[in-house]
Parts: C-alpha cells; sequence; structure tokens
C-alpha cells in the first residue's frame, strides 16, 4: 500500500505505453519522460514498457522495458501479463498527417481489449479528423476503454460530438506540465549575455511560405531590441531544413540591414537539456505545441503561430492572448503581437507561473486518478 497526498494506492502493476515514441521528437519524448516520471512518483515499483521506434535508444535513456512497436508478436506476449494498456499522450488520432497514424494507434488499443487486457487513452489531443469512418472508428474503440482523458477543451468537445459518453471523458492537461517539478527554478536566468536572446521553433507547413513573414517580423524585433536568435528544432527529422531556410532569411535581413547580431541553430535529443535551454531565452516564437509548452514551464514570455488547433486550445487553457494564425501570417502583424509580448514581460510571467504550477498539479493527479481509478488490486 502507498499512501500519496493523503489518498491510499494500492497497485503493482504493468504498464504498456504506447505513443510516437523514439523518433527523436522533443516533444514527444517528453511526454513518455513525463509519463514515466509521474507515474514512478506514485509507484515507484510499478513495471512500465514503452512501444518505441528505436527500442535500444529508449531503454537506454529512460531505464524501462522496449519493443519495436511494429512488433505485433511481441506486443501480444507482452498483453499476455499486462495490466493497463496506455495510448498517449500527444495528438496520436488525427488525420492531417496521414490516414496510417488513427487505425496505427486505435489497433494497438483493440489488439489489448480483445486480449482482455484494460486500456485508457491518456491526455490526449484529438483531432483534426476529416474522415467520417475515422470519427466513427474513435467513437467505437474509445467506448470499450477503462478510461479517457484529453488534455483540452476542444478535444473533449470532438468527442462528444463524435457520441462519446460525456461522463466518460475526463479534461485534463498534457502530461509534460508534471516536468516543472523536475526544472530546476532555484537557478538563477542567464543575465549575463551581451544581447537578448530570441528562441524560435519552426515546422515544416505547406510550401514553407510563412517563413518569409515571420523572417521579416523576427529581422526587424531583432535589430529593434538588439537582440540574437536561436533556432531549436524539436524534431530532428523535419524541422532542420526550415530551420536552416530560416537561418538564412535571417542572416541576409542583418546583412541588408547592416546589422552584426547572431542567428544560431542548436540541435537537442535530451528533454531536459532543450528545457534548460530555454533559461538563457528572453522571449520565444514557437509553431510546435511543446516548443510553446516548454517556454510556459521557463516562464517566459512567447508567441504562438496557430498552424492546428492543439496550439489555439493551449493558448485558451493558459489564458493568453499571445497567437497568430499561420494561415496567410503577416509579417507586420506579427511584429506587433511580438512587440506588446516582449513590452508586457512582467505581467506574461506571472501569469505563467500561476497557470503552470496549477497545471502541474493537474498533470500528477492525472496520473494518479488513472492508476489508482483503473488497477484495482483484484
Amino acid at each position: 500500500m502507498l499512501k500519496w497526498k493523503n489518498i491510499e494506492v494500492i497497485i503493482l502493476a504493468k504498464l504498456i505505453l504506447s505513443g510516437y515514441f523514439g523518433f527523436d521528437n522533443i516533444g514527444d519524448e517528453a511526454i513518455l519522460l513525463s509519463m514515466i516520471g509521474a507515474f514512478r512518483s506514485i509507484e515507484p515499483e510499478v513495471d512500465l514498457l514503452a512501444l518505441s521506434g528505436n527500442p535500444a535508444r529508449t531503454r537506454e535513456k529512460y531505464q524501462l522495458s522496449a519493443i519495436k512497436r511494429t512488433n505485433i508478436a511481441a506486443l501480444i506476449k507482452e498483453l499476455r501479463d499486462c495490466d493497463l494498456f496506455v495510448s498517449g499522450g500527444g495528438s496520436l488520432l488525427q488525420d492531417v498527417t496521414g490516414l496510417k497514424s488513427i487505425p496505427f494507434y486505435l489497433g494497438q488499443v483493440l489488439l489489448a481489449q480483445l486480449m482482455g487486457t484494460r486500456t485508457a487513452f491518456y491526455a490526449q489531443g484529438i483531432g483534426p479528423v476529416k474522415n467520417r469512418f475515422y470519427r466513427r472508428l474513435i467513437k467505437w474503440v474509445m467506448g470499450r476503454a477503462d478510461y479517457i482523458s484529453v488534455r483540452d477543451p476542444m478535444s473533449r468537445k470532438l468527442l462528444l460530438e463524435w457520441g462519446i459518453e460525456e461522463e466518460k471523458v475526463k479534461l485534463t492537461v498534457d502530461p509534460v506540465f508534471v516536468l516543472k517539478g523536475l526544472f530546476q527554478e532555484d537557478k538563477e536566468r542567464d543575465n549575463k549575455k551581451e544581447r537578448p536572446l530570441i528562441g524560435v521553433s519552426v515546422r515544416p507547413w505547406g510550401d514553407n511560405t510563412y517563413l518569409d513573414s515571420l523572417s521579416l517580423a523576427l529581422g526587424k524585433f531583432a535589430r529593434e531590441i538588439e537582440a540574437d536568435i536561436l533556432i531549436l528544432p524539436f524534431h530532428a527529422g523535419e524541422d532542420l531544413e526550415p530551420g536552416r531556410e530560416l537561418q538564412e532569411k535571417l542572416l541576409a535581413d542583418f546583412q541588408q540591414n547592416d546589422y552584426n547580431g547572431e542567428v544560431l541553430l542548436e540541435t537537442y535529443t535530451a528533454t531536459l537539456e532543450m528545457l534548460e535551454k530555454y533559461r538563457e531565452i528572453d522571449i520565444f516564437l514557437g509553431v510546435r505545441l511543446h516548443s510553446l509548452i516548454f517556454a510556459a514551464l521557463a516562464q517566459i514570455p512567447f508567441v504562438g503561430l496557430e498552424y492546428d488547433p492543439k496550439v489555439e486550445g493551449f493558448l485558451q487553457m493558459m489564458g493568453i492572448n499571445s497567437g497568430v494564425k499561420m494561415e496567410k501570417l503577416d509579417a507586420g502583424e506579427l511584429y506587433r503581437v511580438i512587440s506588446s509580448v516582449y513590452t508586457h514581460s512582467s505581467d506574461f510571467r506571472t501569469v505563467l507561473q500561476h497557470r503552470t504550477d496549477l497545471f502541474a498539479r493537474a498533470a500528477v493527479i492525472s496520473a494518479e486518478e488513472l492508476l489508482k481509478g483503473v488497477i484495482r488490486n483484484d
């Protein structure tokens, strides 16, 4: 029996964790790290196994068992003595990036259900889902799950519209807010820099013409406050190319305007190393959701480029209005938003402090609720 925050939890369990793990995507790796940290803080002896694109690397990084996520025979073997199959978090159930994601992840859950294993959808971000058959498939598989939680109100609204029972869908936050406890807040921010530092995270989107407007706004703002720029790719396999393209555009802007600022591009594969890097940043612009969550955890004022509803949903949950639509991105509008956020940095940090404290507690409580509510000592 484990007593945690005045709640008794009786578990000795094996969990299989499914997500987009092992692909050098900092956001998804942060989700896995957060789930491991939260579950082990509640039950240190819990047996965790991850489905990964690179099992060897996942085992080495997180000190847990891992198998190839496409190895069905190995998964069936592991499911035989599994207490709970956990799908999440992240944006697994969407058909924007391709038609294979939804049947792949739902297929794993369905296999677990057919083998009599309890199943959970944990802190999921749902949608967009354009295919009507996929919506019905989500309803059918989720309707048989033992636990469902989503990370934002927009995701919950979608599931209710598709016919999932309202009382079954719990609202939580992104698991990554658990990292608030791992982020060493007693350290001083890096105030010894000669210039302010603007952090940026980009990703492929359409034909990448949005980078033109982004570079114009960023270049003008950096020259105005005499800042350097740091580009941080969150997905090494996808973000390097647009990151380098943005770097070239910004360097050309600086040269044309006779400004000697630096435009750096640095890659990290370790979640906490990336998070620590944020300590040097004064204001952040991000496309990828978890690049913005990292900024929130580090209490850095940020601007979100809304390429996907999940970014808009995150900004709404944070209670801040610092988003700019990616569709037909306007350099002038983006510059004005960046300037406003930077001018009101102190107020921004106050909001972030309050919200991230609240969400960090909610993330841990959600993990405890999952373990306590689904895994019972039969």
